[in-house]
Parts: C-alpha cells; structure tokens; sequence
C-alpha cells in the first residue's frame, strides 16, 4: 500500500538532533523536563515543525502541541498519533521524541506522495509525560481525557508549592485545563510510536515491537516523623529515627517487588531532615512506585508497603504517612487494532515480536477511550532514562514507515480496527 509512502531519515535525524539541542545546560544528559523554559522550547519547536508540514497548529489549555492534516471524507472522523517531548532529568534524546518527530514525517510523507486520508490526522505532543516534581505523568493525556482530576492540581513538591502555581510558567492557566478534554468519540484510533525502552527487541533480533499490554503504575509518598536528637550522646535504643524507619521501607519496596514475575519497585527520591550527620533524623520523605501487567498485584503491593512502613515506624517509634499519589491500572491494547498493524509490519517485510512495556506512556491513558496501538523499536543495550539512551537511525525509519503504513490500513479500514 505505502510503496510510495517514504519516510525520509535525514529529516527523522535532523528533527532529533533540533530538539536535542533544547536542553537544561546546567544538567546531564538531555534534559528537558515538563515546567521549565526548556520545555515550553521544546514543545514550541514541534508546534513550527507542524507548521512547515502544513498542519493547522494550536497549543490546547493543558499545554498539549496539536497539529492536524485534514482528510477528504465529511463527518469529522479522526486518526490520531503523537507521544512526548519532555524528558526526565538526565535523559536522552529519543524517548517520546521518536513518536513526535515520526508522526510529523508520517504527515510530511503523504503530502509528498499526494495521498490524502479519508480521516482527519490528528498529531499530538503531549504535555508532562514523564512524572514531574510533583509526582504526576501524563498531564496533558489525562487531561486530554477527562482523567485528569481537579485535586491534581493541589499536589506539592518538596517545598510545599503546589502544580497550580507553577503550571502559568508553561502558559498553562489552571482554571482552564479542564477545556482540553478532547471528543474521542471522533477518534478511530490511536497509535504512539516509541522506543522499547527495554532490551527485548535487540536480543530477539526483531525490528518491531508490538505492545500486547502497558503496565500498571501505583506511586506514592511515605512521610516519617521521628525525633531529633544528638548523634553522640542519644543511645541507639532511645533513638526516634525517621531516617531508618525509611530506610527500612527502601528495602520493603525492593523485597515486595522482587516476589512477583514481571513486577518492579522503585525508589527514587529519600530526603532527610535536617541533613546533618551529627542529628538523628527527625523526618524523612521516600517517593517511590511499583509497576506489574497485573492489577491485583498493585493493590497487593499497595497494602504490603503500607503495613511494612508502619512497621519499620512502630518499630523505632516513629509514625508515618503513606499517600498513594497516582493509581493507573494495566492497559490491554485491542486484538484487532493490533492485528492491522500486524499486518502493516508484515507487509513491509519487516520483522516483529510481541512484549509487554513496563514503561508508562499516554498510550495507556488514550487507551481507556479510544482503539489504541504501539510500535516500538529497538533500544541498545536495553538502556533508556539515560544519557547512554540510543536508538540507531535506520530502526526509527523503519518504525516510522511500519507508522505510515498502519495510518493508512487503519484509514482504509475505517472503524473496523476495535
């Protein structure tokens, strides 16, 4: 269907390497966090990209890039693509990017060939995919959705300012974000293209990754309140410390985690006060999260964590306070979606293999409203969040063409792919 249709890789690597240069200079990697001037950057580069592929542009209320390619047919009916931009702190230069950049060549592609969709071709960087300092991922897709609730707002960082404050500094006005909630029952499908992330797709030797189910995500925040005391005078069996209460519980998130197939716990941020190593800590903040294909699981883990917390704090006399922040279930992705793209990949003759991603993505939150599918390349070594992240040119310009050629299956098919 698509032997016309040619993704140009100059352009993917051109487009990478412009946005690889919008970055934090003061930070590692390629950093480009959600509500900071890099970002609001970044997503302002894509929306000029957009442009000059000759979509009609605009930024939505929850700071959402949106581009649109009209189609021939009447009736509003929509296909739609997309990913994200904004990076973790120390990134790379692929994550999401690979999905923006490659539904943008799907769209410079068409218009090369002059092949124009009966749907309308809806391209969509999303705003904070990645978790922010506040705790939450996939802002702009959960707003998108109407899954973004108005409490969300109220969620604190460290410092104790609040996400409402800060989102006017990525010219999102709070009050409004609740107007981004998008008309999915226009949407026929969704398809992200991603890098895996993971080291599946290179130690299988296949081209493209199928996504069969993303995982389910619950993250959270213990808060420990012990007693400061003197480190040299306080006995150890007189001590209230926060600080090995929390400790103790790092350790209950990795044993958790490590019992159940497929299953993983993370802590990624411990902070104690006061930071003094001549004072027994008197509190101590761990967010962390776990992540499984199973949903039954998570909520296991959720009551193991919370009574092993409370433990490790009774233990020292010390209490504690755990807050489940975000709660996103397993996503299953549709056979018959999924089916088509099959048959894309196998009609370009390219290699494919189907995983789990135990990463998260907006893929998922689309999921729960719209027929919804991903494609993945190859990641090497497996390594992703990373400066060392790398995806080789020639595996995006596959899964861009494998991009291109399910848009047009999918297009063809019209609701028929559910």
């Amino acid at each position: 269907m698509s032997r016309d249709i040619r993704p140009s890789a100059e352009r993917i690597w051109a487009d990478i390497e412009a946005l690889s240069k919008i970055t934090d200079p003061a930070l590692p990697g390629w950093t480009r966090q959600a509500l900071t001037q890099a970002d609001v950057d970044g997503r302002h580069r894509v929306r000029e990209s957009m442009q000059q592929a000759g979509m009609e542009t605009w930024i939505d209320t929850a700071g959402n890039v949106i581009g649109v390619l009209a189609g021939t047919a009447g009736g509003g009916r929509q296909l739609m693509l997309g990913s994200h931009t904004d990076t973790v702190e120390g990134g790379g230069r692929f994550d999401g990017v690979c999905g923006v950049v490659g539904a943008i060549e799907v769209v410079r592609a068409l218009r090369e060939a002059d092949r124009r969709l009966r749907h309308d071709l809806v391209v969509v960087d999303f705003f904070s995919e990645e978790p922010n300092r506040f705790g939450l991922s996939c802002v702009g897709s959960r707003a998108m959705t109407g899954a973004l609730g108005h409490d969300a707002l109220g969620w604190t960082d460290s410092t104790g300012v609040a996400l409402g404050e800060v989102l006017p500094t990525a010219g999102i006005d709070p009050a409004r974000i609740g107007e981004a909630v998008w008309d999915f029952s226009k949407v026929t499908a969704f398809l992200e293209l991603h890098v895996e992330q993971g080291p599946h797709l290179e130690e299988l030797g296949t081209q493209i990754g199928l996504v069969e189910t993303i995982t389910g995500v619950s993250r959270f925040r213990a808060l420990f309140n012990g007693q400061s005391d003197h480190a040299g005078t306080t006995p150890m069996s007189r001590r209230h410390d926060a600080g090995c209460a929390a400790a103790g519980t790092v350790l209950a998130v990795e044993r958790i985690a490590s019992a159940q197939r497929d299953a993983k716990g993370t802590v990624g941020s411990l902070m104690f006060t006061p930071e003094a190593v001549n004072v027994v800590t008197q509190r101590a903040e761990m967010r962390g999260e776990f992540r499984s294909p199973d949903g039954t699981w998570l909520r296991h883990a959720e009551e193991s964590l919370t009574r092993a917390a409370a433990a490790e704090a009774a233990g020292r006399g010390v209490t504690v306070d755990v807050e489940w922040s975000t709660r996103q279930e397993p996503a299953g992705l549709p056979g018959g979606l999924l089916g088509t793209v099959a048959d894309a990949v196998d009609g370009l003759g390219l290699s494919r293999s189907t995983l789990y991603s135990g990463a998260e993505h907006d893929a998922a939150v689309l999921a729960r409203r719209v027929p919804t599918a991903m494609l993945f390349v190859p990641s090497r070594d497996g390594r992703s969040h990373c400066a060392e992240e790398f995806t080789d040119p020639a595996d995006i310009t596959a899964g861009v063409t494998a991009l291109a050629e399910s848009v047009l299956r999918v297009d063809a098919a019209g609701g028929t792919t559910s």
